[in-house]
Parts: structure tokens; C-alpha cells; sequence
């Protein structure tokens, strides 16, 4: 059975690659319900599409506590080796332990560096998180930040270009359609970028229309999960009306390809 097939029959998917390159764990807020966000549960709501592996960040780095909540992302990464990278969170109110901190979880197994301009109340553009670029360009590595306005895009495309050496991935892709729009030109302008499709506000045929502007090469699987249902990104990949190899690279060859390139 190919892709669209196995995903009509409800099964998850064994013989692909599938890569989460944008997935969270723990609770935001009394008022935000988060289903299955332990590191249990996140893990079970993998197994249920196939999923092999997620990049992830805790939600409590977002808010009170970047260091508690990497702290949580290594035990998660311990308790399932394989099967969680981690995102080493950095808040730019604290710019004094920045460095400090990647390198405490590099060296403990991250893969990637978190921002996120809104939960911080800094643009990307706020001098520390300069810091985090620079890391991430020195270890091959890359920045996953949180884009839902016309500023985050814009120094997505300031910082990929005075940082080749780092991949930056477009969190949302930009989250409002004109600011999608002004996303995927960035993507296409620089090899170090590359586009989230865990698009918040989507609509029908999304994928198709990323895959027609940018090609299947230069997009990533990501579900926001739990903040979001993983199954509603997964669907859009698996079901749309694009080439089985293009889903193959959109699910987690391209990802891999990211991972693969990290120096610790």
C-alpha cells in the first residue's frame, strides 16, 4: 500500500521515515488544555501515525523556566532514547546563561536551539539572541523560531543570511496567509531555510500549494502537538495529491539531512 492508502485505512505509517520537527511537551497555562503531553503520552500519540522521532521542546521553557524545562526534555530523551531530539530552549530575559545553557544540552544529547519571540516578548531581531545564531552556526546546527508575523519572517531572512552555517525552520511558516506569502520567498532565497507546515490557520490543499511554490525539498513534518492535533498535519501531508517521494521528504528525509549535519 503506498502512503495515502495506509493513512485511509487508519494505519500508521512502518516502511516511512517520519521525522516530527516541531513538537512540545507539558502544560501553557490553566486555560490551555494539553492532552498526552507527558513524556508517555507524547510518545504513544507518536506510535499512533507512525511517527519514529520528535524534535521537542518543553512548554515550560516558553514561559517560567527554560532551564526546568530543558531539564525535562533530557529526562524525556533518556527514558526514550531515539525517539526525542531535543530543542535546547533559551530565553533572551536571562542572556547571561544563554551560552551556558546550550552547551550544557549539547552536550547531553540537544540537536537544536528553540525560540520563541512571542512567549518571550522579544523579536528575533533582540540582540541576545544572537547568541543562540552563533551556536547554531558553529555546531552545524539549527534554530527553530516561532514566525507569525511580517517582523519574525523578515529576520528570519536578516539573521540566514549573516548566519549560512546555521538552518533556520520557519516555525507556522509565518502563521497569517500574506505573511505565508512573504515565507515562502524567504525559503526560496536561502538554502538555510526551510519551512514549518504546521501551520496554524490552514486551509484546503496547503501542502500542494508549498509543494507547487517551493518544491518538496525544503519542507518539514511538523504537528505543534500537543498544542495541536498531530493527526490534522499528518492528513495534509499523507492524503494530499503530491508525488510519493515528495511526501517521503516532507515526513522526515529532509529533517534527517538537518540532524545529520549537527556537530555537539
Amino acid at each position: 500500500m503506498n502512503i495515502y492508502e495506509q493513512a485511509m485505512k487508519g494505519l500508521p505509517l512502518k516502511d516511512v521515515l517520519i521525522i516530527d520537527e516541531h513538537c512540545h511537551m507539558g502544560f501553557y497555562g490553566p486555560n490551555y488544555q494539553s492532552l498526552n503531553c507527558t513524556p508517555d503520552g507524547v510518545v504513544s500519540e507518536m506510535d499512533r501515525l507512525g511517527i519514529d522521532m520528535a524534535c521537542i521542546s518543553h512548554l515550560a521553557s516558553l514561559t517560567a523556566d527554560c532551564r526546568w524545562g530543558n531539564d525535562r526534555i533530557l529526562d524525556a530523551m533518556d527514558t526514550y532514547p531515539g525517539r526525542y531530539i531535543g530543542y535546547c530552549t533559551v530565553n533572551p530575559l536571562y542572556p547571561d546563561m544563554i551560552d551556558d545553557e546550550m552547551s550544557r544540552c549539547f552536550a547531553r544529547g540537544m540537536k537544536g536551539v528553540k525560540l520563541h519571540p512571542y512567549c518571550h516578548e522579544r523579536p528575533l531581531s533582540y540582540k541576545p539572541y544572537e547568541k543562540a545564531y552563533a551556536f547554531a552556526a558553529a555546531h552545524n546546527s539549527f534554530v527553530m523560531a516561532h514566525t507569525y508575523n511580517a517582523a519574525d519572517v523578515a529576520n528570519v531572512d536578516k539573521f540566514a543570511s549573516e548566519y549560512p552555517d546555521a538552518v533556520f525552520i520557519m516555525g507556522h511558516m509565518g502563521g497569517e496567509m500574506a505573511t505565508i506569502e512573504k515565507a515562502v520567498d524567504v525559503v526560496n532565497r536561502h538554502d538555510n531555510v526551510y519551512g514549518d507546515i504546521a501551520v496554524s490557520a490552514s486551509w484546503e490543499g496547503i501542502v500542494e500549494w508549498f509543494v507547487k511554490e517551493i518544491g518538496s525539498k525544503k519542507l518539514l513534518f511538523g504537528t505543534d502537538s500537543p498544542c495541536m492535533e498531530g493527526r490534522a498535519t499528518f492528513c495534509r501531508v499523507a492524503l494530499a495529491e503530491i508525488e510519493e517521494d515528495a511526501k517521503r521528504d516532507i515526513f522526515g528525509l529532509n529533517m534527517k539531512k538537518i540532524l545529520d549535519r549537527v556537530t555537539c
